[in-house]
């Protein structure tokens, strides 16, 4: 089957150690990291409220969210999953709206679901308030095999998860995932993710969504040159400038001891080969290189960020542009908030760019302390700030004083929403949310 992904696999481990949901919108950064007054001044003084999960039997369920998306009248979806004590991990989606987080809900999985379906939300957009869509993976039949899934939300309401069709080429029983959608304001969505073909290998694949329209078959993108014979693809991000003119991005196996990051355009409707992307100089081959998620503004070049290896026990958050269908080599970035261990290994998952050159990406970084908690770093005028974003009051201190930013949405400079999860004190989870609306 496709493979799990890097965010994935944070997300079991993070099931398993109890860790909580969490959404933020960006307070300030500190006086000593300073930032252009608009891009998050709006969110000083922030308090956490919490974000209610599904009706539970557990004294302490697990809750995750790893996806969200922002319209520009102040409505945003988030989603990931949901654990009930030892029952399965379900796939969960909460709305923004007037200043209130709704309760998490339960999204209903498609007839084929196994008993013990491990399903999450991995992506989330939205055409408009109440019209959204979320795709992400579930495990169905007796072999517990994982595939794909879209569920759309129209005024309001979700419907039933089903499972897009595959490339012909797909093994059976089928195996996919997808990893990213994002849609424009017109009505048309694209996603992307990973299916295994009939001969094992796992490859890129990508469908659409045109304005008016039903989803269409996923067709297979040809991976990078340089991939190993099982190209084990998988992308996380993508970005739509229009229907059928798109940028995604990933990783995917050059050896068996080595991943690199890799991005795939899309022009007039047809996917080209994806390429490979070099890391920066100072790298080492790892399985963790990669690039997580890319924004594109209304004009200039889109932006993308990842992570790669400086050493075997340290990753550094990475970037690259594209511009005109072509893709920088990755830069490294060496901003560090402050308060940061010497050793910080920092981290991007998800990026928002609300104008050219201005941009607020999030993810995480070890403290003093050497934890990794939650982080935040914003672009302008060509330079890196990044700041440790304070958690609630009651969340875990010492050895569980850990938590992640997964994925930022942006509507404006100055109206910016993450999501991701903590520890409290107790190491339970708890779905948190904090706003200054």
């Amino acid at each position: 089957m496709p493979r799990e992904s890097v965010l994935a696999y944070w997300f079991r481990a993070a099931m398993s150690g109890a860790f909580g949901a969490l959404v933020f919108v960006l307070p300030s950064a500190p006086a000593h990291a300073p930032v252009p007054a608009r891009v998050v001044s709006a969110f000083a003084d922030t308090h956490a409220t919490e974000i209610i999960p599904p009706a539970s039997t557990s004294a302490a369920p697990s809750t995750g969210l790893f996806a969200t998306a922002c319209t520009g009248a102040g409505y945003c979806a988030a989603g990931g999953d949901f654990q009930d004590g030892s029952k399965p991990v379900e796939p969960v989606v909460a709305t923004l709206s007037r200043g209130r987080w709704s309760r998490a809900i339960q999204l209903s999985l498609p007839p084929d679901a196994a008993q013990q379906p491990y399903s999450e939300v991995n992506g989330i957009a939205c055409i408009s308030a109440g019209d959204c869509v979320a795709v992400g993976d579930y495990e169905y039949g007796k072999a517990n095999s994982q595939q794909a899934f879209i569920a759309t939300e129209s005024h309001g309401v979700w419907g039933r998860a089903f499972a897009p069709r595959l490339p012909s080429n797909s093994s059976v029983p089928a195996s996919a995932q997808l990893g990213a959608v994002t849609c424009t304001h017109s009505g048309f969505c694209a996603a992307v993710g990973s299916y295994q073909d009939s001969s094992g290998n796992n490859q890129i694949m990508a469908l659409a969504k045109p304005v008016g329209g039903s989803w269409r078959p996923a067709t297979e993108v040809a991976s990078p040159a340089s991939a190993a014979a099982n190209p084990d693809a998988f992308v996380t991000g993508i970005a739509c400038t229009g229907p059928g003119s798109c940028v995604a991005v990933g990783n995917y196996s050059v050896s068996s001891n080595r991943f690199a990051a890799m991005g795939m355009t899309e022009s007039r409707g047809t996917w080209h080969q994806a390429s490979g992307i070099a890391a920066p100089r100072n790298a080492i081959p790892s399985t963790f290189t990669g690039l997580s998620s890319i924004s594109c503004p209304a004009a200039g070049p889109c932006l993308g960020v990842g992570e790669y290896a400086v050493s075997a026990t340290q990753s550094r958050a990475m970037s690259v542009t594209e511009a005109a269908g072509r893709f920088s080599r990755a830069t490294e970035i060496t901003a560090v908030p402050p308060g940061a261990s010497l050793h910080p290994s920092t981290y991007l998952l998800g990026i928002s760019c609300p104008s050219p050159g201005t941009c607020l990406a999030v993810g995480g970084g070890r403290n003093r302390a050497g934890l990794s908690v939650g982080m935040y770093m914003i672009w302008s005028h060509g330079h890196w700030r990044a700041g440790f974003l304070p958690p609630p009051p009651h969340a875990g201190t010492g050895n569980r004083g850990l938590s992640a930013l997964y994925a930022v949405s942006c509507t404006g400079r100055d109206a910016c929403t993450a999501v991701g999860y903590y520890h409290d004190r107790a190491g339970h989870p708890h779905a948190e949310a904090a706003s200054s609306r």
